[in-house]
């Protein structure tokens, strides 16, 4: 009797270590997924410059041009779709179960006279960069997916992508 209760034992705790690895596996993934996918995106953001300002050796972003191409890299590199402002939906085979929300878009550039480099803050956020030149700056959040049901995770990443000058 007491070898079979030990091994029943030690089966649940068995379960319940997979479990708590599984879901830490999970968040571990996510996170590593939505920074590399941010990082891409702001840099194709920062792709996206106003050509005569570039000819007067000024670096403007084109913001419109440059949220499509958040938008059109979060969704090739996440699986997910765009819907209503900057929130994403994702797709049916996508890793991720819960809407993605880009919270915070923010280009810093040459149509605001500044020198470089400066410390930029965002207390909101609690970031805090120094920037050398024009930058596109960009938070995106989702709650982590969950394989097994625990307590939710919320993962925030941000990234900062800039020219130095």
């Amino acid at each position: 009797m007491a070898t079979t209760l030990r091994t029943i034992l030690f089966i649940l705790l068995f379960a319940f270590i997979t479990q708590i690895q599984f879901n830490l596996d999970a968040d571990k993934t996510a996170t590593r997924q939505l920074k590399n996918a941010l990082e891409l995106s702001v840099h194709d953001a920062a792709l996206a410059v106003n050509p005569e300002q570039l000819g007067n050796g000024r670096i403007v972003f084109d913001q419109d041009k440059a949220i499509d191409k958040i938008k059109a890299s979060l969704e090739k590199n996440l699986d997910i779709k765009s819907g209503s402002g900057f929130v994403y939906t994702p797709n049916q085979n996508s890793f991720y179960k819960n809407d993605i929300f880009l919270l915070h878009l923010e280009f810093i550039d040459d149509s605001y006279p500044r020198t470089y480099p400066f410390t930029y803050v965002n207390d909101q956020f609690k970031i805090m960069e120094t920037v050398d030149g024009p930058s596109v700056i960009a938070v995106i959040s989702t709650e982590s997916p969950r394989w097994f049901v625990g307590d939710s995770s919320f993962i925030r990443q941000a990234a900062v992508y800039e020219y130095k000058k």
